[in-house]
């Protein structure tokens, strides 16, 4: 028996927030050091300060204006002020700089909004992959309304989005990543420069997605295990730790890992092909779209660079979604049934993938390798679109740019 003390991961996020703002707040406000002005010896001129920070008298403790030399008012503000005042200018160096980290956060995002934007969806598609059934979408949802109420809709979500959030971020990083190592390597092999102009391929997009998703999924596949097993028995543990345990302690640590082999497989054609085929399309209508406007210059004489409309990407996410999850989806039926086995009183059918694969067809037949994947496209589609449309947005936010 395990004797752990429950923490909501919804409160070590937003104390993870709060410090964040809190941090960010002081390096604004600290800014203003950097940028002294002339004092002035007009006593109607109202004082400005560092922060507000003032003392009885009105004097400043710390004026934005004259010398920058601030280690003595920080001495009388204390260690804890001082500390985090370096914690700031630390945090706000690193940041400038952290293009890949902005890839990474910039996932992340778009993957937590998506995710629960369809997880009605990805709930039915879940159950569906497991136990089978014909019910239309319709069906199914009308069902889990009135079996489980609104909640039914969202169960498995926490632990989703605590898989989703880092596996897109890490998607997307890795993805960014590879393309620039990508590019790198074939400036050198072609002996060009290094402001030299250079395309990736579909191919090499396709190689660069498909090995950014086995490296994420490699990571967070015990979470997935836990929203697998939080969708398929809500009634059975309490929340994300309770699962994670409980799978443990019915068929071991092993048991965080079981399926994770199709997955990798799955993986790679999965986000490849999503990846290959929404930035393929994106630059092909960029190109269209900067063509056509060809000589059009802004203000200050400079040739200006449009984007496409966020409704296109949204169209583009749709279609790379929905062909990514009908490459892999018989894959990610054999992965569903491999983490439920021993658990919960399943029987435990299969030794390995193969084994899996080959007996889910010869017992229900071919098309039971695409059972659910009406609803898995449903929410893919949508997901997926509404995944790239925040990830374009997150770009734009954080003033990031692909190759």
């Amino acid at each position: 028996m395990y004797q752990v003390t429950q923490l909501s991961w919804r409160k070590f996020v937003s104390i993870t927030l709060v410090l964040f703002l809190t941090l960010l707040k002081v390096e604004q406000a600290n800014a203003g050091v950097l940028q002294a002005r002339p004092k002035s010896s007009s006593k109607s001129e109202k004082r400005v300060c560092l922060a507000n920070l003032t003392r009885k008298n009105g004097d400043c403790i710390i004026s934005r204006g004259g010398s920058t030399d601030t280690s003595e008012p920080l001495k009388q503000m204390g260690p804890w002020f001082s500390f985090r005042t370096l914690v700031a200018q630390k945090v706000s160096g690193f940041w400038s700089e952290a293009e890949q980290t902005k890839f990474f956060l910039a996932g992340a995002v778009a993957g937590i909004i998506s995710r629960t934007a369809v997880s009605p969806l990805e709930v039915i598609a879940t159950a569906q992959m497991v136990r089978g059934g014909n019910n239309n979408i319709i069906g199914e949802l009308v069902d889990l309304f009135s079996n489980e109420g609104i909640s039914g809709f969202f169960k498995g979500n926490g632990a989703n989005c605590l898989k989703v959030a880092p596996t897109r971020g890490i998607q997307f990083f890795a993805f960014e990543s590879f393309k620039t190592r990508l590019v790198s390597w074939k400036k050198t092999s072609l002996g060009l420069s290094e402001d030299a102009d250079i395309t990736l391929t579909p191919v090499e997009r396709l190689l660069a997605g498909g090995v950014a998703g086995m490296c994420a999924s490699s990571i967070v596949y015990p979470l997935e295990v836990v929203k697998t097993m939080l969708t398929m028995y809500p009634g059975k543990y309490s929340g994300i730790q309770s699962a994670f345990l409980g799978v443990i302690n019915e068929v071991g640590p092993k048991g965080l890992y079981q399926g994770l082999a199709p997955t990798l497989v799955a993986m790679f054609p999965y986000v490849g092909v999503e990846f290959m085929i929404y930035e393929t399309a994106k630059i092909a209508v960029e190109t269209f779209i900067n063509n056509r406007g060809e000589g059009e210059v802004d203000s200050k004489g400079k040739i200006m660079i449009k984007t496409i409309p966020l409704i296109i990407s949204l169209g583009l996410g749709a279609v790379a979604g929905a062909a990514a999850q009908t490459s892999a989806h018989p894959l990610d039926v054999v992965r569903k049934r491999l983490q439920v086995q021993g658990i919960n009183g399943n029987p435990i059918l299969y030794k390995n993938t193969f084994e899996c694969f080959a007996g889910v067809a010869k017992k229900d037949g071919i098309g039971a390798l695409y059972r659910g994947l009406g609803p898995a496209c449903v929410a893919t589609i949508p997901g997926t679109g509404i995944a790239y449309i925040s990830y374009e947005v997150m770009k734009n936010a954080l003033g990031l740019s692909s190759l």
